[in-house]
């Protein structure tokens, strides 16, 4: 594979089981610094991953402020084996957003209300916080 598209591996995002590929394939996008487009951004957001580091690398290349974001953020800058992760997702983290996330997630709702992504990262944020 030459060229790293999440686009035309939508696929291999997807996948529950293709983890290395996934991971190579987001490391591109967060060692060069590729913004992702709307569809890229669709497949990211659809992407049920449990693997900490992509969880991480997921939130910076999304960098939207919504609450489960703020959640992805916290595990990127939690990772102590990739430098570039955890500096962007210290420095794309917003505390107001981040409250409110941890309120939305872990007070005013049960976990079974939330759909599958939400209950993954929802899991991991708790291994790292």
């Amino acid at each position: 594979m030459g060229t790293y598209s999440i686009e035309n591996s939508k696929d291999s995002i997807l996948r529950p089981n293709s983890e290395f590929e996934r991971r190579i394939i987001l490391q591109y996008y967060l060692d060069n610094d590729v913004k992702i487009n709307e569809i890229e951004r669709d497949i990211l957001n659809e992407c049920s991953v449990s693997e900490h580091e992509s969880i991480g690398i997921i939130g910076c290349l999304l960098d939207d402020k919504s609450l489960l974001n703020s959640l992805r953020l916290v595990i990127g800058a939690n990772n102590r084996s990739n430098f570039k992760l955890s500096t962007l997702s210290n420095s794309l983290l917003d505390s107001e957003t981040l409250k409110k996330a941890v309120s939305y997630y872990f007070e005013e709702n049960k976990y079974d209300s939330f759909n599958r992504n939400e209950q993954i990262i929802r899991r991991e944020f708790n291994i790292v916080y």
